[in-house]
């Protein structure tokens, strides 16, 4: 055999062995990398958020322009999509689509949100994701919290929750989460965290309040105010330096979480396909009256409350004249906030 013809021979070679290893790479699912180009653009590690639901094209008929403020966010009871509407001019705004298990956890300002992921587990964790609904492609994090409860501070910079073993985490928004020594209640006017241990609401190593039961409810007014839920039974408000108003809640809402206004001066009971609004004695202007729906949010200035039953949404001034509007979408959870 001539030389050249050795020399052929090793190429062909050398191409089937070659083929060979190309092909048995494709069979397992591990085609060869093929080289990367410079990028002349910058490429988005995260994949875009589909558009969400389409909004309603207008207003409802009749809808008074100008005489609601503010935001409301909703999760639909439909499809559990968020979705927003303008109040001022009663117009839905386009969302991403951000869908989960129609569960909602809001802060009183901002456009950031949590919302839920679907059932809790068997130990009681709850999967939830939290969302900039402004700026929809803005990774945030995932996160589980037991019992479903998520807790956001009044700027909406922070997040508590608590996990597995009762640890609790405080989160700033954008960086990272610290452990805490125990279960958060609620947030102080400063973001400090605050925690309800036995009969004491407790924030760092100090004692702000103590009762004479057991505290199973705690927040902290946008006016520096503490309101707390004492053996499920009662409200009790403290201005921060003496308790103001001791509030006995009607045996068919004991144990019912209560929706506070901001300052703490009345609360919304959800019970079945009814909510109570109670006075908790410190403004006029708030009788104690029911409405229909199964939730409840009240407007950032506690004028109004806003209701939903399932079908649709249902806005009552609850200080001044009465007035009544409704909107066409029914919510499983909602959030009030300004503009």
């Amino acid at each position: 055999m001539k030389p050249r013809d050795l020399l052929t021979l090793l190429v062909i070679g050398a191409v089937v062995v070659i083929g060979g290893f190309a092909a048995a790479d494709a069979i397992r699912g591990n085609p060869r990398p093929e080289r990367a180009s410079t990028p002349t653009m910058p490429v988005q590690t995260t994949p875009a958020r589909v558009p969400g639901p389409a909004p309603q094209a207008d207003a409802p008929p009749g809808w008074p322009e100008g005489v609601l403020d503010g935001v409301l966010t909703f999760a639909d009871a439909r499809t559990c999509d968020i979705r927003q509407i303008g109040l001022a001019g009663g117009r839905e705004r386009p969302l991403a689509h951000f869908g989960g298990d129609c569960s909602l956890w809001a802060p009183p300002v901002g456009s950031r949100a949590a919302y839920g992921l679907g059932a809790s587990s068997q130990d009681g964790l709850q999967p939830f994701r939290i969302a900039d609904l402004a700026a929809p492609n803005r990774e945030l994090g995932g996160y589980r919290a037991l019992f479903g409860v998520v807790i956001w501070s009044q700027d909406g910079q922070r997040v508590a929750w608590c996990g597995r073993s009762r640890v609790g985490f405080d989160l700033e928004i954008g960086g990272p989460s610290t452990r805490l020594p125990r279960c958060p209640a609620t947030y102080t006017r400063d973001n400090e965290v605050a925690y309800a241990v036995g009969n004491k609401v407790i924030v760092g190593d100090r004692t702000v309040f103590s009762a004479d039961g057991g505290i199973t409810y705690a927040k902290f007014g946008s006016d520096g105010s503490l309101a707390v839920v004492v053996d499920g039974e009662r409200i009790e408000r403290w201005d921060g330096s003496a308790l103001t108003t001791t509030t006995n809640l009607p045996r068919a809402y004991q144990g019912i979480t209560p929706i506070l206004r901001a300052d703490n001066c009345a609360a919304l009971l959800p019970l079945r396909d009814a909510v109570q609004m109670l006075d908790l004695g410190c403004r006029p202007g708030l009788p104690n009256r029911s409405f229909s729906g199964n939730i409840a949010a009240w407007s950032p200035d506690g004028s109004w409350i806003v209701t939903s039953n399932g079908v649709q949404l249902e806005f009552q001034r609850v200080v001044g004249s009465r007035l009544a509007l409704t909107w066409p979408a029914g919510a499983s959870a909602l959030a009030w906030r300004p503009d």
